[in-house]
């Protein structure tokens, strides 16, 4: 599971390609516009090393011996990573490139790169993970509510006081207090207006 902490950074730039001079020309272009690079010979082995629910751009070859960049994109979105993928394309795999931007991918960047479509490619995707990963990131926090949290969240959310919600739920003022404080707890919120920022952004 990604933490908040991940949130506070930016987002690492994962170059993965079978090609040894690829990687390297693209890790020496990202790295002149000061972010920070890793480099990786396979999809494969890219995921058994890199958590895949914290932000992070990808860009990866569509054509790989062990697996190719539309199976790390299928893979990714079955489990619902944050990370934002940018399709890298070679000479006549542009409808696989725009395939891919149907199941999710951010962009796609044709051999050789250019740096300013690069960098504007890498913008969107920094953005994108970052939004992805917040909201993955509520959705754990929510889904550590038990049903009578839900309830009186929801209530809060809708605006109604203690002794409001307490009435529609039929239940003391003192339970409502309890489930509010445990609600508060579990979200990472200090305000009600904080707690109702991240219920709108599941419901977005």
């Amino acid at each position: 599971m990604s933490s908040s902490n991940h949130l506070n950074e930016p987002p690492v730039i994962h170059i993965i390609d079978d090609e040894e001079s690829v990687r390297h020309s693209c890790a020496f272009l990202i790295s002149s516009l000061g972010l920070s690079t890793q480099t990786w010979d396979g999809a494969l082995r890219f995921l058994q090393q890199v958590d895949i629910y914290a932000p992070a751009v990808v860009i990866s070859d569509l054509m790989m011996p062990d697996m190719s960049g539309q199976a790390l994109q299928i893979h990714l979105n079955k489990q619902q990573s944050p990370i934002a993928l940018i399709a890298l394309t070679g000479n006549g795999e542009i409808a696989d490139a725009v395939a891919m931007l149907k199941k999710g991918a951010v962009d796609y960047l044709e051999k050789p790169i250019g740096s300013q479509r690069l960098q504007e490619a890498i913008q969107h995707a920094q953005a994108l993970t970052l939004k992805r990963a917040k909201l993955y990131y509520i959705r754990t926090l929510y889904a550590q509510l038990t049903e009578k949290e839900k309830q009186v969240a929801n209530e809060l959310m809708q605006g109604n006081l203690n002794k409001n919600i307490a009435d529609h739920l039929d239940v003391s003022m003192r339970t409502i207090e309890v489930h509010r404080s445990q609600v508060m707890k579990k979200m990472q919120a200090q305000h009600v207006s904080e707690l109702i920022q991240k219920l709108v952004l599941l419901d977005s």
